[in-house]
């Protein structure tokens, strides 16, 4: 009995560790993000606005993965609606172009996958160096936990929010599409079942593609036009830093701003050492004076 007791606590344990922490939630939601505004060029707005949309989904997802995994057909269906709603979200922020790169790309569009008795993003398997981002972490990184899913916004929170843009009106859905049953099997292989059945792992194997972000010189050639705004956007503006440099010049007197000290001194000396030729004992105080103004802006 004791023996059975420890069986069951192990498995117990073993299937709540599969459940991520919110601070996880976040680190996969931002590498997920940080991907997708390397690759489609979002924009700041657009990339808040995607990190949000991607942490709201794997949140939601956290809770029923579990169960995705053993195969359960009620809870892999539940995941295709969240899928669904997440994937339709993005459509309002991205652009056709964005949109239509987004939909080629599994791991974007379908970023969750199970293999045995595990579930992962598949994003980690196209960059396996999953401590290196290439943008700084969205403005609400740290805050921001839901308040514009689907909870509280039934149609969508993003829907008018980029009115300007040519969004993707072409069949986006995976629920009730043809490629329905493909994507099953790829996602989460064949092994539905109703509750009362038992469990078999899915054995799917999501290959692995050549990784891109070892090397940081990738920071330079992707030919992103709105991806340094993202990084920069944190930096003080430059009439900040000119006013700075304004106060610290009338501070620091000489030493604040060496370039304008060092030709003014260079004129003072010339001046002074014609002077001190032919002048008494105070105009060489005068001369010692301008000496150590020279080595001062040196």
């Amino acid at each position: 009995m004791k023996k059975l007791f420890i069986t069951l606590l192990m498995v117990f344990v073993a299937g709540s560790c599969m459940a991520m922490s919110k601070s996880k939630i976040r680190k996969s939601a931002r590498f997920l993000t940080d991907r997708m505004a390397y690759e489609l060029d979002l924009t700041i707005q657009q990339y808040d606005d995607c990190y949000e949309i991607n942490y709201d989904f794997i949140k939601a997802a956290n809770y029923i993965m579990d169960d995705v995994v053993y195969g359960y057909r009620d809870a892999i269906y539940q995941y295709y609606r969240l899928l669904d709603d997440r994937n339709d979200d993005m459509r309002f922020v991205l652009s056709y172009y964005q949109y239509s790169k987004f939909i080629a790309s599994d791991y974007f569009y379908r970023p969750i996958y199970s293999t045995g008795s595990k579930w992962a993003l598949r994003i980690y398997t196209i960059y396996s160096n999953h401590n290196f981002y290439f943008f700084d972490a969205p403005s609400h990184f740290k805050i921001y936990d839901g308040g514009h899913s689907r909870i509280h916004f039934s149609t969508g929170f993003y829907t008018d929010r980029y009115r300007g843009f040519d969004h993707y009106t072409d069949h986006h859905h995976i629920m009730g599409s043809q490629m329905f049953g493909h994507n099953l099997k790829n996602d989460f292989g064949t092994n539905l079942k109703e509750r009362n059945q038992p469990i078999v792992y899915n054995n799917y194997k999501n290959p692995n593609q050549n990784n891109r972000t070892m090397d940081e010189r990738y920071r330079d050639v992707s030919g992103n036009t709105n991806s340094p705004k993202i990084n920069y956007r944190n930096q003080p503006q430059q009439s900040t830093l000119q006013s700075t440099t304004r106060q610290g010049t009338t501070t620091t007197g000489t030493r604040g701003n060496r370039s304008s000290s060092t030709s003014t001194t260079t004129q003072s000396n010339t001046s002074s050492s014609t002077s001190t030729r032919s002048s008494s004992s105070s105009s060489s105080r005068s001369t010692g004076t301008t000496t150590s103004g020279r080595r001062g802006g040196r």
